[in-house]
């Protein structure tokens, strides 16, 4: 599994995993808590329901309180029902939050659209989705939850408070607004978001999630638990691991797909004809390797997993280019990951 140009040695993970619906895809051992958020209970609605106004103020042109900086990091995985998930995670970059539970509102409108104060009947019909959540604490440095939108333009607004202390009587707040774009994951060939992972771990599970679960627990999926990288430099002693899901793979006479992925390692993520430093062999999901019972018709699903050495690698600019072919359509789809190596540090660079 050798490059022509380099000895970068590209290691496979475990075979396709294969699931039905995106939101029956966790067999999982029954836990207090799924996650590090959850729906608001009982008086907890009080430190929720503040937070309606900020964002409806923020949307109307008023500044965004940030007592605390965060980026916003999000992934699209296909869904039931028309809609797409979109699992994202808030980073902290500055400052820290230090009275817990914190209360978290996200309400997903049109892109450009108003974001007034719900109806007095019914206050979940206005939005393409609204939700509420408390954040058990701590949560180091980042927090992650979901949202469920049809494919689209939206303007996303997360707003975060902290719970009220005799000794922080102002709590901390921050009112996030982003741009997201859905794309439609159900038109043709294609993939979900390519996940940059941090970890990847095995779930130990035997029951599946609920849609609610799913937003607590973002990220864990197909019998796995993620930790998402929300940094692009490694160093080349650490390994660039992707995982995404080939959709619309047309089937063989079998039911089964005939998909190449294929793994390319170039030099410079922002030059489109530089050099190759490493190409892996192609990975094939068919009959030959899937399970004798997968079947395309009955929804499951092809899951490519990679691990990329860098330890050979300069240190300097790269991007992982993923090429999908569907060998019964004829169709090919690719996906870019820029990437770089540098020095070891301390501190992991973001």
């Amino acid at each position: 599994m050798t490059g022509p140009t380099s000895n970068v040695l590209f290691t496979a993970a475990p075979r396709a995993l294969v699931a039905a619906a995106l939101f029956g895809m966790l067999v999982a051992k029954p836990a207090p808590t799924w996650g590090q958020s959850r729906r608001p209970e009982g008086a907890e609605w009080n430190q929720v329901k503040p937070l309606f106004g900020l964002v409806e103020e923020v949307a109307a042109g008023a500044p965004a309180p940030a007592d605390l900086e965060l980026a916003w990091q999000c992934h699209f995985f296909n869904a039931d029902a028309g809609v797409v998930l979109v699992p994202f995670t808030l980073e902290i970059r500055r400052g820290s939050f230090a009275s817990f539970p914190l209360a978290m509102y996200v309400r997903v409108v049109l892109r450009g659209a108003p974001a007034p104060r719900p109806g007095p009947k019914d206050a979940l019909a206005q939005y393409p989705f609204e939700d509420a959540a408390i954040v058990e604490g701590p949560i180091g440095d980042r927090v992650s939850r979901a949202f469920t939108a049809p494919p689209g333009a939206y303007d996303v607004y997360v707003a975060i408070r902290e719970q009220p202390s005799p000794s922080a009587p102002t709590p901390k707040t921050v009112v996030v607004k982003q741009e997201v774009t859905v794309p439609d994951l159900k038109s043709g060939l294609t993939t979900s978001s390519v996940l940059v992972a941090e970890r990847i771990e095995r779930d130990a599970a035997d029951r599946r999630a609920t849609y609610e679960q799913q937003l607590d627990d973002p990220f864990r999926l197909w019998g796995l638990r993620i930790t998402p990288a929300t940094r692009r430099v490694f160093t080349a002693s650490e390994k660039l691991s992707v995982l995404f899901l080939v959709y619309q793979a047309s089937p063989s006479w079998d039911d089964k797909p005939d998909v190449e992925v294929r793994y390319r390692v170039h030099r410079n993520a922002m030059v489109e004809n530089d050099g190759l430093v490493a190409e892996a062999p192609p990975e094939r999901f068919d009959k030959t390797t899937l399970p004798a019972s997968f079947s395309l018709k009955g929804g499951d699903l092809i899951l490519a997993e990679r691990q990329i050495p860098l330890e050979t690698l300069p240190v300097g600019a790269y991007r992982l280019e993923i090429v999908v072919t569907d060998r019964v359509a004829r169709a090919a789809v690719r996906r870019i990951v820029p990437f770089s190596v540098g020095e070891p540090t301390a501190t992991p660079q973001r």
